[in-house]
C-alpha cells in the first residue's frame, strides 16, 4: 500500500514517542472521519448492514491510510515518514485488533514500538511516578519528569512555587497558607514568613531594613553615584544613570529644561541652555508678545467706559488667549522675565 508524503514546513525534531503520538491522534481521527462510511441515507436495514462489512475492511483501512497525517498542521513532515515505518504494523493491528477495545496508541506506541509508556510511568522500563502518602503523584502539585515517555528519570518537576520530593514544601521566597498554597513573598524579600516586606526574613540587595520592614534604598542620594554628564533614577530595590541632554553639562532629570550647568559659550535659563543669540531672539519675541498683550489690556480699559458688556466679554477672551498661548509656547514669558531680572 502506499502512502503519499506531502512536505511541510520544517519544524523541530519530536522524539520517538512526540512523533508517535502525533501519528496514533491523526489515525484516531481518521478512524472516526470513516466511522459512518459512505453509505448515508437510504435503508436504514441496509446501510447498517453495509457498515457491519465496511468497519473492519480493507477498504476503510486504505481510506484511513490515504489521508494519514494530512490533518497534522505542525510536524507533519515527520508523520508521513513515521508512517511509512509502521505500515506494516498499522495494517496488522487492523487485522487483529478491534479498534473499539485496543487503543492504537497503547498498541504501536507503547506495547510495540516502545517508544512511549502509559500515563504517569516513566523511563526505559516505564515505572510508575512518585506517588505521597495520600497516593497523589507528586502530590498533585507537579508532574513526574519523564511522565508517558521512555524518558526522564521520575523526579518531581513542581508547580510555580511548591519545592520538595513530592513537592509537599513551600519553594524558595514563597509562604505558605493554609499548607495548601504558596504566594510569593514580598519583592523586597529574601526569605519571608508571610505578606508583605515586614515579613521578610532577610532584605535583598537595594532593600534595608527600617522600622521592622524592608524599604527601598535611595541611590540616588549618593550625588557621586553616576557621572557628571549623567543624572541618577531610582528604582525600588535598584537604579539607572542616564544622560543628560546634549546641551547640558549636568542636569537633574531628562530632556532640555532640566539643565543645571551649561558648557561654555551657554548660558543657562530657565533650566535651559541657550547661546547668547537664541537668547536675545527669544526674549525679543517676549517682549513683542507682552507690547501685543498690554495693547489688548489697555484696549479693553477704554472699551469698558464705552460698552461694559462687550468689553467684559472681550477680557474674558483675551485672559483665554493668554494663557492658552503661554501653556502651549515652550518659552514662558513671565518665568523668562524673572530669570533675566
Amino acid at each position: 500500500m502506499c502512502l503519499i508524503f506531502v512536505p511541510s514546513i520544517v519544524t523541530e525534531k519530536l522524539n520517538d514517542c512526540n512523533r508517535c503520538k502525533v501519528l496514533s491522534n491523526s489515525f484516531k481521527n481518521w478512524l472516526q472521519k470513516t466511522a459512518r462510511g459512505k453509505y448515508e441515507g437510504g435503508d436504514a436495514a441496509w446501510e447498517e448492514a453495509k457498515l457491519k462489512s465496511y468497519s473492519r475492511s480493507e477498504m476503510r483501512l486504505v481510506e484511513i491510510q490515504e489521508g494519514l497525517c494530512s490533518d497534522v498542521k505542525k510536524h507533519q513532515d515527520q508523520c508521513y515518514a513515521l508512517a511509512e515505518e509502521v505500515e506494516h504494523l498499522l495494517e496488522q493491528w487492523w487485522v487483529h485488533e478491534d479498534p473499539n477495545s485496543q487503543d492504537v496508541f497503547a498498541w504501536l506506541c507503547v506495547s510495540t514500538l516502545h517508544y512511549c509508556c502509559p500515563k504517569n510511568h516513566y523511563g526505559m522500563t516505564c515505572a510508575p511516578c512518585p506517588k505521597d502518602e495520600n497516593n497523589k503523584i507528586c502530590g498533585g502539585r507537579g508532574e513526574c519528569n519523564g511522565d508517558g515517555t521512555r524518558q526522564g528519570n521520575g523526579t518531581c518537576i513542581c508547580n510555580r512555587g511548591f519545592s520538595g520530593q513530592f513537592c509537599e514544601s513551600c519553594a524558595e521566597n514563597f509562604y505558605s497558607i493554609d499548607k495548601e498554597y504558596c504566594k510569593p513573598c514580598h519583592k523586597a524579600c529574601n526569605g519571608c514568613r508571610g505578606e508583605g516586606a515586614a515579613a521578610c526574613k532577610f532584605c535583598k540587595p537595594g532593600w534595608e531594613l527600617e522600622s521592622g520592614a524592608c524599604n527601598d534604598i535611595n541611590e540616588c542620594a549618593n550625588i557621586s553615584l553616576c557621572k557628571s554628564h549623567q543624572f541618577c533614577i531610582n528604582w525600588e530595590g535598584s537604579y539607572a544613570c542616564r544622560n543628560c541632554d546634549d546641551t547640558c553639562r549636568t542636569c537633574k532629570g531628562e530632556g532640555l529644561a532640566n539643565c543645571t550647568s551649561c558648557e561654555s559659550n551657554y548660558m543657562l535659563w530657565g533650566g535651559m541652555c541657550l547661546d547668547k543669540t537664541l537668547k536675545q531672539q527669544i526674549f525679543s519675541n517676549a517682549l513683542k508678545k507682552l507690547g501685543l498683550y498690554v495693547f489688548l489690556i489697555v484696549a479693553a480699559i477704554l472699551m469698558y467706559k464705552r460698552m461694559k458688556a462687550v468689553s467684559s466679554l472681550t477680557v474674558l477672551l483675551i485672559g483665554i488667549i493668554i494663557y492658552f498661548s503661554e501653556k502651549e509656547s515652550q518659552y514662558h514669558i513671565f518665568s523668562m522675565f524673572y530669570e533675566f531680572f
